[in-house]
């Protein structure tokens, strides 16, 4: 799906080790050589949030944190999302990523997908590393459901006929399990208990699931303020991706029949965009997407009071509030 904007989450008491996280990383692609090290250390060093390992730090932060036992689980977290956008990146023909060429417009796709596939396998590499074997069965259990989503994304491409459940399974697949994993782990690590640690994950969903909403709202935000994003708008429609945004569109007779015909051309200009995107804010398709998104994060919030831990709470919350603040770009 669509490519978000930039920006880390700033947490206090997280900001020493985010730069740890960050020096462990590039001492990994060091550890490359030749096409493989170029790629991997274009791809996971060209920025990005790491809000998946920040996660996965605030959920450890416990009487038990340890930063230097902690640190190639939350790389791995990280290495694994990185594998799933160089996936995506193919499937999408995606031709920049985070202001760089994708790896397969700058080689090949077979080259891409070995990158991808090679980050997957590191990932368990890492964490075998760890004696609980929760670790490697809940990590196991969310690259599943990432190749899934990633399979699931490709077969509903340009289907109009999607529905509510199907855009929330495909999410969870593609997004939402990876965010759910790296609250579990930290729980799991920290030596949480299990009531805990079942709370992580389902805050970890509905986080992951607002997430993904607030950035299909983003991708169909037609006003000024979709400059400061620095990407443009619709991008998801013109890969052939149905969002929630359109799929409550679709519920409008007049929406639908009208998109259909502009559809019917193939390939979408920027002014078939600008069409699409103009009709749907005269949907009530918007308002929709966006009261799903504050269900969602209302949600997450709510599960916060069950967790053990003020700096637990005060970082997730924040994690909430970095979100709900992007959202504006959205309204």
């Amino acid at each position: 799906m669509t490519q978000k904007p930039e920006s880390k989450i700033e947490i206090d008491f997280l900001k020493p080790d985010i730069k740890k996280l960050e020096m462990y990383l590039s001492a990994y692609t060091e550890t490359l050589d030749g096409i493989l090290k170029d790629t991997v250390k274009n791809t996971l060093m060209a920025g990005g949030k790491r809000i998946r390992p920040t996660l996965f730090l605030i959920c450890a932060r416990n009487k038990n944190y340890d930063i230097d036992y902690l640190l190639p689980a939350a790389a791995s977290i990280e290495i694994i999302h990185t594998a799933s956008l160089i996936h995506d990146d193919i499937i999408d023909k995606s031709i920049l990523r985070r202001g760089k060429r994708t790896i397969h417009q700058t080689y090949d796709k077979d080259t891409a997908k070995f990158v991808g596939d090679y980050l997957f396998t590191q990932t368990f590499a890492i964490l075998n590393n760890y004696q609980d074997t929760r670790i490697n069965i809940e990590m196991s259990e969310a690259a599943g459901f990432l190749v899934k989503g990633e399979f699931n994304q490709l077969r509903t491409k340009k289907d109009l006929y999607q529905n509510e459940k199907i855009y929330f399974d495909k999410i969870f697949e593609k997004t939402s399990s990876l965010f759910k994993v790296s609250c579990i782990l930290g729980g799991i690590l920290s030596k949480s208990s299990d009531k805990d640690i079942k709370n992580m994950g389902r805050f970890g969903e509905y986080i992951g699931t607002s997430f993904q909403i607030n950035d299909d709202l983003i991708d169909v935000d037609i006003s000024e303020t979709s400059i400061l994003v620095g990407k443009p708008v619709g991008n998801d429609l013109k890969q052939g991706d149905i969002t929630l945004p359109f799929i409550y569109g679709f519920e409008d007779i007049r929406f639908r029949r009208e998109i259909k015909q502009i559809l019917k051309k193939g390939s979408l200009s920027d002014s078939d965009l600008q069409k699409i995107l103009g009709l749907l804010t005269e949907t009530d398709a918007i308002k929709k997407t966006r009261d799903k998104f504050y269900e969602y994060i209302n949600m997450a919030k709510d599960v916060i009071e069950d967790i053990d831990g003020e700096e637990r709470k005060e970082g997730l919350l924040k994690v909430c509030e970095s979100i709900m603040n992007s959202s504006r770009l959205a309204k």
